[in-house]
């Protein structure tokens, strides 16, 4: 199996978009644009309109399990297979995904983590998005391609996955650390979780806010030191087993991904995170405030 790295940058796929003759495996750019609808945004239409040349567009919320009662969680295997094999992606496929304007990393490392839970490690991010490569000078385009449908045959890997029940056995058996990387003000906010559904935090967890993680005057992910270090800020022992959350499994996976560029490679995600959480976990299960001594740092 061959392994690529979990992040690149615009010169790499920018000279390789040039020279497709320099990968040696099949490069496939996806657009993974997704913006929260408190912005109201089309990320569809603003694919339509600016776009790295050659990348089709990944829908997120087309692409997930339309019977659950959460936004955009992860799809039955079938229908991923379906979905990408759309997109011209086979197992031999080298995917590069990336962010649309204004968004940094926040849905391209779900779709790395999702193709990876899925059985397939070659897939990597774009650091920077849209973004770094307008800002690096190289063009973009509103043209879209069509391209041969292809044959994907995925593989579901549940080690990068968790579940309701395991995140409610492990406040006892406490087998994993959990990484929570919404804001400090959902994480440690008091009131009502009944009148204020984003506010509180699951037992025992501790928080990196997912901001932390990119350096937002070069708009890319922050060095494997940095985060190293946000990692041990923290609390977080990155040679023992974790999972990471947030609200809705979105910015879950740029822990995910930011632990994997620290060399802990195999973070699962609580795909339901807090919006399953703070609907299903008893009251004495779903803690406010101060009621924990906060985390160092």
């Amino acid at each position: 199996m061959r392994i690529v790295s979990a992040l690149v940058n615009v010169p790499w796929l920018a000279e390789r978009l040039a020279s497709p003759g320099l990968s040696p495996l099949p490069l496939r750019v996806l657009d993974c644009s997704y913006y929260l609808p408190k912005h109201n945004r089309d990320q569809r239409a603003e694919y339509r309109q600016k776009h790295i040349p050659g990348a089709l567009f990944f829908d997120i919320q087309e692409c997930s399990d339309k019977s659950s009662p959460y936004r955009n969680m992860l799809p039955p295997i079938r229908q991923f297979e379906s979905y990408v094999g759309d997109l011209g992606v086979d197992n031999n496929t080298h995917v590069v995904v990336y962010d649309g304007t204004d968004s940094f990393l926040l849905a391209s490392p779900r779709v790395w983590w999702m193709f990876r839970a899925f059985g397939h490690p070659l897939v990597s991010v774009l650091n920077g998005g849209l973004d770094k490569w307008c800002e690096m000078g190289h063009p973009s385009t509103d043209k879209t391609q069509q391209v041969q449908k292809a044959k994907f045959s995925a593989s579901f890997n549940p080690s990068l996955v968790r579940n309701f029940r395991f995140m409610e056995e492990n406040l006892t058996q406490k087998s994993a650390q959990v990484v929570d990387s919404r804001p400090v003000s959902d994480f440690y906010g008091a009131g009502d979780p009944a009148s204020k559904p984003g506010v509180g935090r699951i037992p025992g967890s501790v928080n990196l806010p997912f901001e932390r993680l990119i350096d937002r005057e070069t708009k890319t992910m922050k060095s494997t030191e940095k985060l190293q270090e946000l990692f041990s800020g923290a609390g977080v022992d990155l040679s023992r087993p974790l999972v990471s959350t947030c609200r809705t499994g979105m910015k879950a996976c740029g822990i995910a991904l930011a632990g994997h560029l620290s060399g802990k490679e195999d973070i699962p995600v609580y795909d339901g995170s807090w919006s399953e959480w703070s609907k299903v976990a008893p009251p004495e299960n779903i803690v406010c405030g101060t009621q924990e001594a906060r985390q160092k740092g």
